[in-house]
């Protein structure tokens, strides 16, 4: 008999704790229903989402855990919403919510043996994001929200403590792999990239890069590399958006720390037979970084379906919002410092 899994959320600002809850709710079930809340759904309940339902919606059918979307379900799930999904029990991290009057929400399901918890990812979240976005722009000056002082956004940006350091070993990357080896019946693909504040511009890249062949290796360039290039730090590390990528069902293998020269030896030691490169502005390398695999006749040039949004438009998209987002903030950051608080009291679940 198959069994069905529900897992749900908002979503936004997709990163490496959301993948890995995702990954941790299949391996519990045969068959993984991801709900998704709507924008006026997240907007009743915390603020604005920075990404909008579209773009959310479709950025999860890209995630290789994912084995049906549900789209607008409710913000605080029933048992009636599992029915909906024909789902055996509901997935939820180690940090189970409380309404204003105490209660938790998935309490109900607790009850009647339908919930399964699994461990929270330590060191990322969207709060942590929103914040380094807020500090980006207001480094950057920022649009508009003037009366915003700089001494307030920085007290509620993110709290002292509402984060653990964000941790990468080798099991985690192990958990994301594919663990696919080509075989010499394959048609290797390269594609590489910073894959800053992974969004669904890099998922639909992916999936036309992978179109090109049977295996995809995809290059993630280092912190270092991204700063020389576009002369700002990346707002995710080079171990986080390894992650992000890792977790698309269209990618088999990631080069970390990639070179942006794409070189007859890289080509080589990969066994490459093709090379791709997106065509907007904001997908593209240094000049001249694929004149070998142009000589060599392996180069693609990919037309993304647009529009292409880049790591500067999402943090416009928080400026525009600035007020709104430093006062979520300021509420959700406290959570999370409670949470890992009261962690170190509590005992928490094993990671799957």
């Amino acid at each position: 008999m198959t069994t069905r899994g529900y897992v749900d959320g908002c979503f936004d600002i997709m990163h490496s704790g959301h993948y890995n809850a995702i990954r941790q709710a299949r391996a519990l079930c045969d068959h993984l229903v991801v709900g998704i809340h709507s924008d006026q759904v997240i907007e009743e309940n915390k603020a604005l989402p920075v990404m909008n339902q579209e773009e959310r919606y479709e950025l999860l059918s890209h995630v290789k855990w994912c084995d049906e979307i549900l789209p607008d379900v409710p913000y605080s799930p029933s048992l009636e919403t599992l029915a909906l999904a024909r789902a055996d029990f509901a997935v939820h991290g180690d940090d189970l919510p409380v309404s204003a009057d105490g209660i938790g929400t998935y309490d109900t399901m607790k009850e009647a043996g339908k919930l399964r918890v699994i461990k929270r990812t330590d060191g990322v979240s969207t709060t942590d994001l929103v914040g380094r976005l807020l500090t980006m722009t207001k480094q950057q000056g920022g649009t508009g929200n003037e009366c915003v002082k700089a001494s307030e956004v920085a007290e509620v940006e993110v709290p002292p403590g509402a984060t653990a350091e964000f941790l990468t070993t080798t099991r985690r990357i192990a958990e994301f792999s594919s663990r696919r080896v080509p075989t010499e019946k394959d048609t290797i693909v390269y594609l590489d990239g910073d894959f800053d504040m992974f969004n669904i511009s890099h998922a639909r890249l992916l999936e036309e890069a992978k179109k090109e062949g049977t295996f995809l290796i995809v290059g993630v360039w280092g912190d270092e590399t991204v700063k020389q290039l576009f002369d700002r730090h990346p707002v995710m590390s080079v171990h986080e958006r390894v992650l992000n990528v890792s977790a698309m069902k269209h990618v088999d293998e990631v080069l970390i720390g990639a070179p942006t020269q794409v070189s007859r030896d890289l080509l080589s030691s990969l066994n490459v037979n093709v090379v791709c490169e997106g065509i907007d502005p904001n997908l593209l390398g240094p000049e001249g970084r694929m004149d070998h695999a142009k000589e060599v006749g392996v180069y693609r040039c990919i037309d993304v379906p647009t529009p292409i949004i880049s790591v500067e438009q999402i943090a416009q998209r928080v400026a525009e919002n600035r007020i709104a987002y430093i006062k979520r903030n300021a509420v959700r950051g406290q959570r999370e410092k409670d949470y890992y608080s009261q962690r170190e009291v509590n005992s928490c679940p094993n990671e799957i």
